[in-house]
């Protein structure tokens, strides 16, 4: 059974969602305090955690950063801020996922569905190959990356987008493509999430040098 931890301090909207979850047979943990939620994860490792961004004393992004420096588990985003820098932000602080209230238990069930599906099926056997270039490797196997003996974490957001620009060698992605293949959006004329995971790529390398943009709406790798 899939354990979630829900970070949020109004309890009506957590109790309600613990039941619709463990209704869909999860195992959830509720907590309104980040500080215990943190300890938590870290020692738990549940599955997947839902971070509403307006917690009391620390905002949601906040707590965000601080778990991924010690932990790799997926988070959703819950806020009942609905603007774009809001998003920009709360994807820059290395969440997974970002859920507006009020939202659809139904639509946050298939969010945390494709999370989990994507960061805990089985690999497939052809991926089990390493891809490199320059002085970057990627571990297809494992979904890990290393810059020279360097070991480099990322979001399976933004490992996805850099082994689908990888494997494309020397031909060009679109924005397009990869809002629709590998974070599953169809807005992507207006959407800037794509920007904003290759801006966190970029900086997770250490350099800009090594994702091209080309003419705004394409990306490669430089070989």
């Amino acid at each position: 059974m899939k354990k979630i931890c829900i970070i949020e301090d109004d309890t009506g909207i957590s109790n309600s969602l613990k039941l619709y979850l463990e209704s869909s047979n999860f195992e959830v943990k509720l907590y309104a305090s980040w500080t215990w939620a943190v300890d938590f994860i870290v020692n738990n490792n549940p599955h997947l955690a839902i971070l509403d961004i307006n917690l009391p004393w620390i905002n949601g992004i906040e707590v965000c950063r601080i778990l991924r420096e010690q932990s790799k588990i997926p988070i959703i985003m819950l806020t009942a801020r609905w603007w774009e820098h809001d998003r920009i932000e709360g994807l820059e602080s290395w969440a997974d996922d970002y859920v507006a209230k009020p939202f659809s238990p139904r639509e946050l069930l298939a969010r945390i569905n494709v999370l989990l599906r994507r960061n805990y099926s089985d690999i497939e056997e052809e991926g089990k190959e390493t891809i490199t270039f320059q002085n970057i490797r990627i571990y297809t196997e494992s979904w890990e990356v290393k810059k020279g003996e360097d070991m480099i974490a990322f979001t399976k957001n933004e490992y996805d987008i850099l082994v689908k620009i990888a494997n494309a060698k020397w031909n060009i992605v679109s924005r397009e493509s990869l809002m629709k293949e590998v974070i599953w959006y169809d807005n992507y004329v207006y959407d800037r999430t794509i920007d904003t995971h290759i801006k966190n790529i970029r900086k997770k390398l250490w350099t800009g040098e090594y994702i091209i943009t080309v003419r705004g709406k394409w990306y490669k790798i430089k070989i």
